[in-house]
């Protein structure tokens, strides 16, 4: 039986995260700070890879130039900072979409947040697993698994999740680490529930 999400367990859901991460998020606001913008390649570069290595967004090493590239085409041609700043959630679906590249959601999606954490909720597996189980024990939304991989229906789902449960005061950054905290200890259940489980 999953706990239930009040707003006092999701804050101190944040301060072990916060606690177990503290660095990364100092490193990433700096970084950030120092370089706001999207145009300057060497910029986003820097961001991408540091991005991609502090939050396992799975890229491969040989296509972070590449997704570097792409988001500096998307912001001299398709105002995506413009988009960033007002939330639009046409931006991560811009990143996401790398020609010739699978879709990195995940990446799409922290990125979004990094820059605007008000505005983007952040997909990755263990958010989805959070979701998923909670749904399936209080059905707080009516969804399937596969659903998540779509970022308005993620959003969706995820607005639905801090409505059921009360969570409005808090934010979605507050939301994503309680998810992500969440998610990877169900993950983790279930890994060691197989691993023990005797050979057939």
């Amino acid at each position: 039986m999953l706990p239930r999400p009040t707003v006092e367990l999701v804050e101190t859901e944040c301060k072990a995260f916060d606690l177990e991460n503290w660095l990364a998020e100092e490193a990433l606001g700096q970084l950030r700070a120092q370089f706001p913008r999207n145009t300057d390649i060497r910029h986003v570069l820097l961001k991408v890879l540091v991005l991609n290595k502090l939050y396992g967004t799975m890229i491969r090493d040989i296509e972070v130039e590449t997704v570097a590239k792409h988001i500096v085409g998307l912001a001299s041609d398709r105002s995506l900072d413009q988009l960033l700043d007002q939330g639009s959630l046409d931006a991560v679906f811009l990143i996401a979409h790398c020609p010739k590249l699978k879709q990195y959601l995940s990446f799409a999606s922290k990125f979004s947040s990094w820059h605007n954490p008000t505005a983007y909720p952040i997909y990755d597996g263990n958010v989805r697993q959070c979701l998923w189980s909670y749904k399936k024990q209080d059905a707080f939304a009516d969804f399937q698994n596969q659903d998540l991989w779509y970022y308005k229906k993620l959003v969706e789902t995820v607005i639905a999740f801090r409505d059921f449960y009360e969570l409005n005061p808090l934010t979605f950054k507050q939301v994503d680490k309680f998810m992500y905290l969440s998610g990877g200890r169900i993950l983790k259940a279930s890994k060691d529930q197989r691993d023990q489980a005797p050979a057939i």
